[in-house]
């Protein structure tokens, strides 16, 4: 059984993957590469999954500093390991790079850390 405050997580994850999918030929027509969108989308749904279990996971601790450890190190990993993946696409393509595909995958990074922290308020709420 998925939790809750997971739900609008991936059903955000369904709807992107639907609407590319549906419109795929249109991104093409904005100069957007869908196949990046879909991957950036993939990616963003782990790490918002995975920051999630740890944010949880501090927030239920009993310690301060295993709840501050928990919410820095979820932070940090996302931060990190997206900004790692811009670096290595960036350096991959080199100037192909698609400017319209990444700027849709961070607006779609600040919706999902939008709903992680929609989640984490109701599990706060909850106990």
């Amino acid at each position: 059984m998925i939790p809750v405050p997971l739900r609008s997580i991936l059903w955000l994850f369904i709807a992107v993957n639907l609407f590319t999918v549906i419109f795929y030929s249109g991104f093409r027509t904005i100069h957007a590469d869908p196949d990046v969108f879909l991957i950036g989308n993939l990616y963003l749904c782990i790490i918002t999954v995975v920051s999630f279990w740890l944010m949880t996971k501090g927030l239920k601790s009993k310690s301060t500093l295993n709840f501050t450890s928990s919410v820095y190190g979820s932070f940090l990993l996302k931060l990190v390991l997206t900004a790692l993946l811009v670096v290595v696409y960036s350096s991959w393509k080199g100037n192909a790079i698609n400017s319209n595909s990444i700027l849709g995958c961070m607006l779609l990074y600040l919706i999902y850390m939008f709903l992680e922290v929609k989640g984490l308020m109701s599990v706060l709420r909850k106990d």
